[in-house]
Formats: structure tokens, C-alpha cells, sequence
């Protein structure tokens, strides 16, 4: 039986117009190398409002220390500056670093984000009195401009809402 040549070439065309797995997998597997290069050329920096993350994190560990005071009666000192702040536990003779990981590590703000206010510190004590000068008011900025303000009556801290 002989093959026409119309019939071979229809087969052979019809042969020739797909695609193999192999080939949707590899152009798959490019995809997604290139998705990944993308992904990682943003970087791992902060994004968004840093104020606000920094004034979050404060009002969290300010109100896990007072917490921590409430619960051992042990002191605590505050203590801020510009650039950061840390925790000091009291041991009956001296100031130390906390022994807590969350407080232990002085935080760094970095060059996106400081403290306004003055340098300062604040004592916290089982009896939660913010003292003569009332209740502590800090003051975030980014250098993008953005403002955040937290509130801190020795009890509780608050990221007041609307502030400038």
C-alpha cells in the first residue's frame, strides 16, 4: 500500500503544532525564577507607614512591661532617646538590662523613624503612677513626614487616633 504525499504531510504538519510537557514545563519553571528575581529586587526593607509599625511595637512592649511589673511588683525604667529606647529592671541595688527577650534588646529606630520628644526616662512601678508630670506623650516621625503619638499613664499604652 503506498502513502499518498498529501496524507504524509498532513500527518507530519499535524505532528508538528503542539506542545510537549516537557516544554510547558520549562517555560513554567521560567516564570517562575523570573517571579522569584522580582520578588526579591524589592528588597526586605521596611515598606509603608514606619512610624506607625515603630509606634505599634512601642505600645506593645510598653504594655507587656507594665504587665510584667503588675505581675512581680519588680520595677521597671523606661528609657527614650531619639534614636531608640530600652528597658531597665531594677535589682534591688542596680539598673540592668531586662531579662525578658521581647524588653532585653535596647531598640534601634534607624534612620526612617525617630522620637520627637526629649530624651527621658520613666519608672514603672507596681503602684502604676506616671508621676508629678503626668502621663507619658511620645512623639514618632518618618522622614516621610508622618506623625504618630502614643500614651503611655503608666497602666496602659494607647496609639492615639488623628493625632498630628
Amino acid at each position: 500500500m503506498t502513502q499518498s504525499p498529501a496524507h504524509g504531510s498532513t500527518r507530519e504538519r499535524l505532528h508538528d503544532a503542539g506542545v510537549t510537557l516537557v516544554e510547558v514545563l520549562v517555560v513554567l519553571a521560567l516564570i517562575g525564577i523570573l517571579a522569584g528575581v522580582v520578588g526579591l529586587s524589592f528588597g526586605s526593607g521596611p515598606r509603608g507607614d514606619v512610624a506607625g509599625q515603630e509606634a505599634d511595637l512601642l505600645v506593645a512592649r510598653l504594655n507587656r512591661a507594665a504587665d510584667e511589673v503588675m505581675l512581680t511588683g519588680v520595677p521597671m525604667g523606661f528609657v527614650w532617646a531619639a534614636e531608640g529606647y530600652r528597658f531597665d529592671l531594677y535589682d534591688g541595688d542596680t539598673w540592668q538590662p531586662h531579662d525578658l527577650p521581647i524588653l532585653a534588646a535596647p531598640h534601634l529606630l534607624g534612620g526612617e523613624t525617630r522620637i520627637a520628644d526629649a530624651a527621658g526616662a520613666m519608672v514603672l512601678s507596681r503602684d502604676m503612677d506616671p508621676g508629678a508630670a503626668g502621663p507619658l506623650t511620645l512623639e514618632f516621625l518618618s522622614r516621610a513626614g508622618t506623625s504618630e503619638v502614643i500614651r503611655f499613664d503608666g497602666l496602659n499604652a494607647v496609639r492615639l487616633e488623628g493625632a498630628p
